[in-house]
């Protein structure tokens, strides 16, 4: 689902709890749709960009590439990497 959400072959996202995530513009142009059971995702309508996922109610999973400041994640780990697409040859199996 990420690699058709984003288009390439993973997807990087940080991942928060809901009551850290604070829009401060344009949160009137998000909408929502259910992608799978139990998964909410998030997208400008305006122009069609990737903004967020959610699983239940209490962590919010933010696309990398919608943050404009900085920010240095604390940990990094890669998920769902036996899920990757055949051609990715970025990685050892």
């Amino acid at each position: 689902m990420c690699r058709k959400q984003h288009g390439a072959a993973f997807a990087t996202y940080a991942n928060f709890a809901r009551t850290d995530l604070v829009y401060v513009s344009g949160e009137d142009s998000l909408t929502s749709f259910q992608s799978s059971e139990g998964i909410t995702r998030k997208f400008c309508r305006v122009c069609g960009s990737n903004i967020e996922w959610c699983h239940g109610e209490s962590r919010v999973a933010i696309a990398l590439a919608a943050i404009d400041t900085l920010w240095v994640p604390e940990t990094i780990a890669e998920l769902h990497i036996e899920d990757r697409a055949c051609w990715d040859r970025s990685r050892s199996s």
